[in-house]
C-alpha cells in the first residue's frame, strides 16, 4: 500500500510516501535520503520494490525539493541535516515501523546526512550510495552553491560517526564517478572499523547520476534489496 504523508520542518511542510507491505506489521523498514539536487520521488521505485519483499519503505523530500514546501535556492547543508532528523523521528513514529529492525539508505548528499545522524538513531543497517561529505565549515552554504569546492571534506563529522557505527554497512561507489572528489566515498569504508558487517561494492558502468544508465540502476536496486533483506 502506498500512503502519502506530511510533517513539518519549522513552518514548512515536508512530504513523502510510505510504501507499506501487505500483512500485519510492524515491519522491518528503511528510510531513504535523496541527493541534494534530487527529490524523494526518485526513491519511490526502490521503496516500492522493497515493500514487495516485506520491508516498509519511506521516501521523503527535504525543504525545497519535490512536493515539499520551501525554495531550493534557500536551502543550506545544515537545513538538510535538520530535515533528515525530523524525517527519521516521523518515520519511527509510524505504527507500521519495527523500531528494532530499521535501516537507512542515503545517496550522495543523502549519504552524508544518513551517516551524520546514524548514531543518534542506531539503525540496524546502513547503505550509502556514492556518499558525499561536508566539512562543518560548509553547513551554512546553499547545498549546491557554485562556491562549494568540497573543501576539507576529510574533516567531515560524517566520517567520525561512521567510525562509531556498530551495525551493518554497505558502501556503493560508481565506476565512473564524475561529481565527488577522489577518495570521498572510499574514506567512509576506511573509517568503518567497528561495524559488525561491512561491504564495499563498485557499481560498474555508473556515473554519479546512476539513473542515466538504466542497466546500472537495475543492478543497484537488486543489490540494495538483497542487502536489506539480509541485514534487517
Amino acid at each position: 500500500m502506498e500512503k502519502k504523508v506530511e510533517f513539518k520542518s519549522g513552518k514548512e511542510i515536508l512530504r513523502g510516501n510510505l510504501f507499506i507491505p501487505n500483512g500485519s506489521g510492524p515491519f522491518p523498514s528503511v528510510i531513504f535520503f535523496h541527493g541534494s539536487g534530487g527529490n524523494g520521488e526518485s526513491m519511490f521505485e526502490i521503496a516500492n520494490a522493497i515493500s514487495k519483499k516485506g520491508i516498509l519503505g519511506f521516501a521523503f523530500n527535504y525543504r525545497g525539493a519535490g512536493v515539499s514546501e520551501g525554495k531550493f535556492e534557500n536551502q543550506t547543508v545544515g537545513m538538510g541535516i535538520e530535515d533528515g532528523k525530523l524525517a527519521v523521528n516521523f518515520f519511527l513514529s509510524q505504527k507500521e515501523v519495527d523500531k528494532k529492525r530499521f535501516g537507512f539508505l542515503g545517496g550522495s548528499f543523502g549519504g552524508f546526512i544518513a551517516s551524520l545522524i546514524v548514531n543518534s538513531f542506531n539503525p540496524k543497517s546502513l547503505a550509502l550510495v556514492a556518499p558525499a561529505a561536508y566539512s562543518p565549515d560548509l553547513y551554512e552554504i546553499q547545498r549546491d552553491a557554485d562556491s562549494d569546492p568540497r573543501k576539507d571534506f576529510e574533516k567531515s563529522d560524517s566520517y567520525k560517526e561512521i567510525a562509531r557505527f556498530k551495525g551493518c554497512l554497505l558502501i556503493v561507489g560508481c565506476e565512473f564517478e564524475d561529481v565527488l572528489p577522489s577518495g570521498m566515498t572510499d574514506k567512509y569504508l576506511e573509517a568503518a572499523t567497528q561495524v559488525i558487517k561491512k561491504e564495499g561494492y563498485l557499481l560498474k558502468d555508473a556515473n554519479h547520476r546512476i539513473s542515466i544508465n538504466p542497466k546500472a540502476a537495475v543492478v543497484l536496486k537488486e543489490k540494495i534489496l538483497s542487502w536489506f533483506i539480509n541485514t534487517l
